[in-house]
């Protein structure tokens, strides 16, 4: 069965023993190069135990930050496609690979315990997920099987999404899949831990027959529903450029369609 790679720097060990102790716990076979014996060839033994996890946790501070070992791990990961969780521990800038990579913050003391809940439903979902069996007669397009890319500017043309208010406000997300889900949990396309938004809100769906840069979106039944220009969702809705999305009373979203001309990247 597959296990839970957990990447991090010596300085952190205490809390990555935690961290082992409280995923254990939870059900989970968890692998630490911490096991590995004296003579492996530890680059080999690290390499086959990512291919052979379902999710990876990476363990952020300011010490794995300038860790080559630990971004090795972590982008090792993301070529092979797995999963790959940032654990936040203390603060520490993310590396631009990272920053659309949805996280669990555990630099609130006060949170922890939500922080380990949130952190451990994830981990049952995404298992869930990955134990779904395969060749079905629906199987998930291609384009969905690819990493969501995200940045903290707008820097390429397409479709992005851009927080406006909420706590995660001036982050930006390239909606470059054909169908990606909004909402608290951390196994959504796009995480947002505020308590007015559900752990299912609301998905944005390509629309092919229209083009690339089309969308709609649905509400997933969320418990303080999904506002379009303050106008309540009751049906899926045909988004277009500079529209601001609501998820509840808190969350405010700005939709934008970015193009380039002749060379420039401008707004629709």
């Amino acid at each position: 069965m597959s296990h839970v790679f957990v990447s991090y720097s010596r300085k952190d060990a205490e809390f990555a023993d935690m961290l082992h102790q409280r995923v254990l716990e939870a059900g989970f076979q968890v692998w630490m190069d911490s096991i590995l014996p004296a003579g492996f060839d530890w680059r080999q033994e690290i390499d086959q135990a990512i291919r052979q996890a379902f999710v990876v946790l990476v363990v952020i501070s300011p010490d794995s930050r300038t860790s080559e070992y630990v971004t090795y791990e972590w982008a090792f990961a993301l070529g092979l496609g797995l999963k790959v969780i940032p654990v936040i521990i203390k603060a520490a800038a993310l590396h631009p690979r990272l920053e659309s990579v949805q996280h669990v913050d555990f630099t609130n003391p006060n949170l922890m315990e939500q922080s380990w809940q949130r952190l451990l439903e994830g981990l049952h979902h995404i298992r869930r997920e990955t134990l779904k069996p395969t060749g079905t007669t629906n199987p998930m397009p291609e384009p969905l099987k690819k990493e969501m890319l995200g940045t903290t500017r707008m820097d390429a043309p397409g479709v992005w999404l851009s927080v406006h208010r909420g706590p995660q406000q001036g982050q930006e997300w390239n909606l470059n899949k054909d169908e990606i889900t909004v909402g608290r949990d951390i196994t959504n396309d796009i995480a947002i831990n505020d308590q007015q938004v559900s752990r299912r809100h609301a998905r944005f769906v390509r629309n092919m027959e229209e083009g690339p840069t089309s969308f709609t979106i649905e509400d997933l039944g969320s418990s303080n529903g999904t506002f379009v220009n303050k106008d309540p969702l009751n049906e899926p809705r045909r988004l277009k450029h500079g529209d601001v999305i609501e998820l509840g009373e808190t969350v405010s979203l700005v939709y934008q369609i970015i193009i380039t001309i002749n060379g420039r990247r401008v707004s629709m």
